[in-house]
């Protein structure tokens, strides 16, 4: 697994970081709007998961306004297009953690 820098993590990185995520090797946060979203729509947390693991970029790596790199991720699942966003924090080990932040289907 590895740490984050001060620096743009490369478009690469970032999905092996989600691909960790999806496969349970890489520490994985569900915000509360997406939960709310995920209750909303009947996305469970497996459909998101399997979308980190075998998903494709859907809109490139990026800083958000508050300062924080993110991704968004889509995946077909039971012919319906599911879009996760993925944020990136760094932990208090200097390890980089993800948050899903909206899942969005499509």
């Amino acid at each position: 697994m590895s740490k984050i820098s001060g620096m743009k993590p490369t478009p690469r990185q970032a999905m092996e970081w989600v691909k960790e995520a999806g496969n349970a090797k890489r520490r994985l946060v569900f915000g509360e709007p997406a939960e709310g979203r995920m209750k909303n729509r009947h996305i469970g947390r497996r459909q998101v998961l399997e979308a980190l693991k075998n998903g494709l970029v859907s809109e490139p790596l990026h800083k958000d306004g508050q300062g924080d790199w993110r991704c968004n991720v889509s995946w077909f699942h039971a012919g319906a297009r599911l879009t996760v966003g993925v944020v990136f924090k760094p932990g208090d080990d200097g390890e980089v953690f993800a948050v899903v932040a909206t899942v969005v289907e499509g």
